[in-house]
């Protein structure tokens, strides 16, 4: 089951970064602050990791399900983007109101973000739940699964390392704020 243990390496980075938001939400419905930037950092990176990498695996692992149950999962998994987004741009204008001064955006942030959290937590399951049924029992599809993950990585490879970098920084900066 190598391709699964390689997909988890990236929900690692996925799942760090709603630690964060997670982290960021419960703080500010406490009324705690928590600077704009950060928050508007880790949606962004969160964009990027899904928009990007994410999407593409998600593409090839329903490509590999067949056609009998590929329409109503392509379906599901549209449909869990399509509010992953509106959640991802209604964030956005909450932070910038949030910088703005409206205090009130903090609880709706905090809301809005335990949910965003929730339902991504959900697709990820979702997704790891399809690749191991592919998979269990496969040798020969393991291998050549995880070897279609690396190749569909290698594109994007960049992109990756330039929001871990980011990623590694924005964990710093929260760390100061938390203490």
């Amino acid at each position: 089951m190598k391709s699964i243990e390689y997909v988890k390496k990236e929900e690692r980075i996925i799942e760090s970064l709603l630690e964060m938001l997670d982290r960021s939400a419960r703080r500010m419905g406490e009324n705690k602050d928590v600077p704009p930037y950060m928050l508007k950092e880790i949606v962004e990176l969160l964009q990027i990791y899904i928009d990007v990498s994410h999407t593409m695996r998600e593409e090839f692992i329903l490509s590999l399900l067949g056609s009998r149950s590929l329409d109503s999962l392509k379906e599901e998994c549209d449909e869990i983007h399509t509010s992953l987004r509106k959640h991802e741009r209604f964030l956005l204008k909450v932070i910038e109101a949030y910088d703005l001064g409206y205090q009130g955006a903090r609880g709706v942030f905090a809301h809005y973000a335990l949910q965003y959290v929730y339902i991504l937590k959900k697709h990820l399951k979702l997704e790891n739940d399809l690749l191991h049924r592919w998979i269990v029992g496969h040798n020969q599809r393991d291998t050549q699964v995880l070897k279609e993950l690396k190749k569909l990585d290698g594109g994007v490879r960049k992109t990756r390392e330039r929001g871990l970098i980011r990623m590694e920084t924005l964990k710093k900066e929260m760390r100061m704020v938390a203490a």
